[in-house]
């Protein structure tokens, strides 16, 4: 409740108790008046409201000023998640209602005894977080006023470090005038950095470069053509791929032999393959040279120190494990096997290469289009790391029935989660490179 005090004639009882800090009441029925003058640490405030208003419950934190000309003025503040308000007595120098005092009274039912306390009047003025860069001069004098009076209230009340922190603040506060007069070499500055700054397609085109895959044209107008198969398998390795077993064996239990990888998609391709009456050579040799590299990506780097038993373990000639390891490898710097010859072991880029080029493979098997499911089933990895490699290679995932999955693949080991297909579609588009590096 809030008042103004008059000066107005009043009984002599009244008069009498408004002198002292407080009254009781003299008979039933009468109620006492007194004026509480007392300088508590808790002072009541009158608060007008411009705008919005805060919830009954909302706690507004106070500061009162330490110059000795503004001994009366006073700050309320209170933030909730999207609006600020910021309270003062004070504007532009000058005391609010300079010729009114108000007064906030407070009943004593026990006492019949009203208390009157004075009580500053402050303007509430509502500030939208959202919109506080464009609102202009006054939000900042309102800002600048909360910060001055957080900072006075620091100096008097608050301990070293606090105190020592303040200090470090006006020190490197930056002096707006200051900084008007640089502003000529400061934008000349930013434009000679941008002016250096490579372009988007500049961008684009660094990242193609260190992206693990074989040659590809990111213009090709087919799938087909986006990949340089040349550069998957090329010619000179395509002799050592014998594919007389093969061809001699038309019973697939012949041939079975001369798959390393546990591969239902190798075995059925094999089978479309010498199926008919002239076989696709190219193709099957494609096939068996996935083979290998399904085969690889499962051989840990223990087992890679023996070169021998890695060229039986892949049934391949040794002219073929020379360009697996050139390719899918790195050498491990000052080890050396028994023999003294280098240890190669496979990183996480090369691993991440080595699934690539797996995954081009098998795109280009299947008329550029593939099942995550499948391959994470013959990898023996998550589903989500298979649609990953497909991404990687610029495939777009596009949603499956579980009935075309069963009538399109060969797995008997089929993944959770693998109801996605890749799809290989020009011009191709890769995901944007991760700001990690490779290890």
């Amino acid at each position: 409740m809030g008042s103004k005090r008059k000066s107005t004639g009043g009984s002599e009882k009244s008069s009498k108790t408004s002198k002292t800090a407080a009254s009781t009441k003299s008979s039933p029925g009468d109620i006492s008046i007194s004026i509480d003058t007392s300088k508590a640490n808790v002072q009541p405030v009158l608060a007008k409201f411009s705008a919005a208003v805060p919830a009954v419950a909302s706690s507004f934190a106070t500061y009162k000023s330490v110059d000795s000309n503004k001994k009366d003025a006073c700050l309320v503040v209170n933030e909730t998640e999207k609006i600020e308000f910021v309270g003062q007595n004070y504007e532009d120098g000058k005391k609010l209602n300079s010729g009114s005092r108000y007064l906030i009274g407070v009943y004593d039912k026990e006492t019949d005894t009203v208390t009157f306390r004075a009580a500053p009047l402050v303007n509430v003025n509502t500030v939208i977080k959202s919109l506080k860069s464009a609102r202009g001069v006054l939000d900042r004098n309102i800002s600048n006023a909360v910060i001055q009076a957080r900072n006075e209230l620091g100096e008097a009340f608050g301990n070293k470090k606090r105190k020592a922190q303040i200090r470090s603040e006006e020190r490197n506060k930056i002096n707006m005038d200051t900084v008007k007069g640089d502003m000529g070499i400061i934008e000349a500055s930013i434009e000679k950095r941008i002016s250096t700054m490579p372009s988007e397609k500049d961008l684009a085109a660094e990242a193609n470069v260190s992206r693990p895959l074989p040659k590809f044209d990111s213009e090709a107008k087919t799938p087909e053509a986006i990949y340089d198969m040349e550069d998957v398998l090329p010619k000179a390795l395509q002799s050592h791929i014998d594919i007389l077993p093969f061809i001699k064996n038309t019973d697939a239990e012949g041939y079975k032999p001369f798959i390393a990888a546990r591969s239902q998609f190798i075995y059925k391709k094999i089978e479309r393959i010498l199926g008919v009456t002239k076989p696709d050579t190219v193709e099957l040799r494609r096939t068996i040279y996935l083979n290998y590299l399904m085969r690889f990506y499962g051989m840990q780097n223990k087992f890679l120190r023996n070169r021998a038993e890695c060229i039986k373990s892949l049934s391949c000639s040794p002219e073929i494990a020379d360009a697996i390891f050139d390719i899918f490898t790195d050498c491990d710097a000052g080890s050396h096997n028994q023999d003294g010859s280098p240890v190669f072991v496979k990183t996480t880029a090369t691993e991440n290469k080595l699934a690539c080029y797996i995954a081009v493979l098998m795109l280009s098997l299947n008329k550029w289009t593939a099942y995550p499911s499948e391959l994470a089933a013959d990898l023996n990895i998550p589903g989500k790391k298979a649609e990953t490699y497909f991404q990687n290679v610029g495939c777009k995932l596009e949603a499956a029935s579980a009935a075309d999955i069963a009538a399109n693949t060969y797995s008997k080991r089929p993944r959770s989660g693998g109801n996605k297909i890749a799809i290989l579609k020009a011009p191709v588009q890769f995901p944007k490179a991760s700001l990690r590096g490779s290890k």
